[in-house]
């Protein structure tokens, strides 16, 4: 054909992004299992999704009412509240897949709420109670004091109504909230000291938020709640002194790929890189699965046993199950074989894996000597409310929070490459739409970034995008006479793409 001749052969394009690992099922809490495996293969989402979100929703619960000291002898306390996230395009069901990963402890809220509504009658009453109470012995304190009352006297009524106690006002238990001012999140963490969660369908959202002049209290307050055992205090004008005594924050949400590498490249900037994004342990990128139609009946067994796990962990006296009791919080420690097996993923980590990595990744990577102990606990607790261990924390679940960190880290790199790859990783999304003739030949920049394609939504992206696929011979510059106008770059599609 004609086209031969002008145009360049084009150069095939592969996928910058690293390769993942698959999360199997066992790597899952056995109590688990089931109900999320069937989850995932109802929804044909990634069981990434579910898991990263039935570990989070568990760790949250758990929260600051218990940790544990991973070294044998060191004071070291890891509390298990996580950050996690799933990062996927919009038709990947990440949203659905945590909201079902949620739907337990929404169920538990909603018990909360309800236990609560039925406090606050009585507590109505108890009011009127004690108004009547008041009511008759000022009438009383008449009679006597007009010698009407016979023996009972003045100092007795007096004594009797200072000894009156007002009812106390019910607190409402929760287990989440989707959005709060670090005002109220301090109350809500001051009636639940457990600590709290955070879902939010777009993290990017909440992400943002934490960078707009005048917030940075709250990026400074969320920051500290990442540890799960940090006080926080704020002073306003008007409002006072806000004391939080238990700062403990565990955060659940999705969030586009393209969206994510722009919010990364700041991490990549050591004078903004505050260790904000480090701090999303749970941050999984799956591979999209190949969808099929399933339309099956839901493991009804599975998620009420999963149910009855989370209320489990919700009313555990963690004492009961072989927790030590502590100055603030019962802990627990390793079994003398996950002891062994901690110690010495932790030296690896520290002498080896750490000084081969780039400076973001190593930051990263830090931050699981806290991870390991944490997501075993959560894994041990998970087993423990299923009937299936107690003591100290188990091998089999010091074992499988290894195998997580090393699954986690295959993600981690595949993320962080955002960094690194941001054009070519834009230039495989374009010539993906660029085959689907998603977009006319002889486009412009603008037409392109303004069809807010995942990757290509800024000008910057597009730009990146189109001088990958120049050099790789997909498309060429080429100007468009306008009258009266500066003539406009356009980009021609190399015809041999579509051969």
């Amino acid at each position: 054909p004609e086209h031969k001749t002008t145009w360049p052969e084009p150069e095939p394009l592969e996928s910058p992004l690293p390769p993942v690992e698959r999360l199997p099922v066992s790597y899952i809490p056995e109590p688990f299992q089931d109900w999320l495996e069937d989850t995932a293969w109802r929804m044909q989402c990634p069981l990434d999704f579910v898991a990263v979100g039935a570990i989070v929703t568990a760790g949250s619960i758990i929260g600051a009412g218990c940790g544990i000291q991973p070294k044998q002898y060191d004071d070291w306390l890891a509390i298990p509240n996580l950050w996690g996230a799933a990062v996927a395009r919009p038709s990947m069901l990440k949203t659905p897949s945590l909201k079902e990963a949620m739907r337990h402890i929404d169920r538990l809220e909603a018990e909360a709420r309800e236990k609560y509504e039925d406090e606050l009658r009585f507590a109505e009453a108890d009011k009127e109670v004690l108004k009547a109470r008041k009511e008759a012995i000022k009438k009383d304190m008449s009679k006597s004091a007009k010698g009407t009352l016979g023996a009972k006297k003045l100092d007795d009524l007096r004594a009797e109504y200072v000894s009156l106690e007002e009812p106390e006002e019910p607190t409402r238990k929760r287990y989440k909230t989707n959005d709060a001012t670090i005002e109220m999140l301090s109350k809500l963490l001051n009636e639940n000291p457990r600590g709290i969660l955070i879902f939010r369908d777009e993290l990017i959202g909440l992400l943002v938020s934490w960078d707009k002049s005048g917030r940075e209290t709250d990026r400074a307050f969320f920051l500290e709640s990442w540890n799960g055992t940090g006080e926080f205090s704020t002073d306003r004008i008007g409002r006072g002194t806000i004391d939080t005594q238990n700062l403990c924050i565990s955060i659940l949400g999705g969030i586009q790929p393209s969206k994510l590498a722009a919010y990364l490249a700041q991490a990549k900037d050591p004078l903004k890189n505050d260790g904000l994004i480090q701090r999303f342990q749970l941050l999984v990128y799956p591979d999209e699965p190949d969808w099929q139609l399933i339309d099956e009946a839901p493991d009804l067994d599975a998620r009420t046993r999963a149910y009855e796990v989370y209320k489990t962990l919700a009313e555990m006296d963690f004492t009961e199950y072989g927790a030590t009791p502590g100055e603030k919080r019962p802990y627990f420690v390793f079994s003398e074989e996950a002891q062994k097996s901690f110690n010495a993923w932790l030296t690896e980590l520290q002498t080896v894996k750490l000084k081969d990595e780039t400076p973001l990744m190593a930051e990263h990577l830090s931050k699981y000597r806290s991870l390991m102990p944490s997501l075993a606990l959560i894994f041990h607790l998970i087993d423990c409310a299923g009937g299936k261990a107690s003591g100290p924390v188990s091998g089999e679940a010091a074992l499988r929070a290894m195998a997580w960190c090393q699954y986690l880290q295959s993600h981690a790199r595949r993320i962080y490459s955002f960094v690194a790859d941001a054009d070519e990783q834009a230039a495989v999304e374009l010539a993906r739409r660029l085959k689907k003739k998603d977009i006319e030949d002889g486009f412009s920049l603008r037409q392109l970034y303004r069809k807010h394609w995942s990757q290509l939504d800024t000008k910057e992206a597009a730009e990146g995008a189109c001088s990958v696929l120049i050099d790789a011979g997909w498309l060429r510059e080429a100007k468009q006479e306008i009258p009266g106008r500066q003539p406009m770059i356009i980009y021609q599609v190399n015809p041999e793409i579509f051969d």
